[in-house]
C-alpha cells in the first residue's frame, strides 16, 4: 500500500519558455517547432500519420483527443471524461478538450530539469521519466491552453519496467511557469502506474520514488 505525502510548493523564476521543450501536435494551428530546425525538416521527420491521436495505461484508453508522444512511460491517458473537462473550464459547444504529451529533454529544460532535482531530493526520490504534458482545447481547428488554475484533471502514466518497484512510493513533481513547483501524490495503488490529478495549461512533469 502507498503512503500518501505530503504536496510541497515552491517557487522561482523559471519561465515557461524554458520549462517547457516544444512539442508537436497533428491539425493544431499553434504547434511550435524548435527554433533552429527548420519545419520542413520537423515534418519529415514526423509524418502526421505517425502521431498517435490516442493512447492506453493499463487497459485504459484516455478519454481526450491529443498528440499521444511521450516513449519513456509505458502509456499516458486521461481519465476525467471530456464532458468533465469541459465543465470545469467552461469550454462552449465547439470546443473539445486536446491533451499533448511528450518526453521532455533535460539538456533544452535544464531549469525544469533542476527544479525536479531540487523537489525529488527533498523527499529522498529517485527521478525517473520526464514529460512535457499541456492541456489545451481545440476551437474550429485552432488550439490554445486552458488556464493553469482550473478544474482537476487525472493522468496516469504506466511506469517502465526498469523504474517500477513495487516496494516504493511513486508520485510526480510538476513544474508550472513561474517557477511553481509542485509534489502530486500517486492516487492508485498499482505499481505500475502513477495517477495524479493535475490542472490544465503547460507544465513538465517527472515520475519520482522513494
Amino acid at each position: 500500500m502507498k503512503s500518501s505525502i505530503i504536496k510541497k510548493m515552491l517557487t522561482g523564476a523559471l519561465a515557461l519558455s524554458l520549462v517547457m521543450a516544444p512539442a508537436m501536435s497533428a491539425g493544431a494551428a499553434s504547434s511550435t517547432v524548435p527554433s533552429d530546425e527548420p519545419a520542413a525538416t520537423v515534418e519529415e521527420s514526423t509524418p502526421v500519420a505517425e502521431i498517435p491521436a490516442s493512447s492506453t495505461v493499463a487497459g485504459t484508453v484516455t478519454t481526450t483527443s491529443g498528440t499521444y508522444l511521450a516513449k519513456s512511460v509505458s502509456g499516458s491517458a486521461v481519465a476525467t471524461s471530456v464532458a468533465n473537462i469541459a465543465a470545469g473550464y467552461g469550454l462552449a459547444s465547439n470546443e473539445t478538450p486536446y491533451a499533448k504529451f511528450s518526453d521532455m529533454d533535460p539538456k533544452k529544460s535544464t531549469l525544469a530539469k533542476a527544479a525536479i532535482d531540487q523537489a525529488a531530493l527533498s523527499q529522498g526520490a529517485e527521478v525517473g521519466p520526464m514529460l512535457n504534458i499541456e492541456f489545451g482545447k481545440m476551437t474550429a481547428g485552432k488550439y490554445s491552453l486552458l488556464p493553469s488554475d482550473g478544474a482537476e484533471i487525472r493522468v496516469a502514466l504506466g511506469v517502465p519496467k526498469k523504474f517500477a518497484d513495487a516496494g516504493k512510493t511513486f508520485a510526480v513533481v510538476r513544474v508550472q511557469a513561474g517557477g511553481v513547483v509542485s509534489i502530486l501524490p500517486d492516487v492508485d495503488d498499482n505499481p505500475n502506474t502513477v495517477t495524479f490529478d493535475t490542472t490544465g495549461g503547460a507544465a513538465a512533469y517527472a515520475i519520482i520514488k522513494y
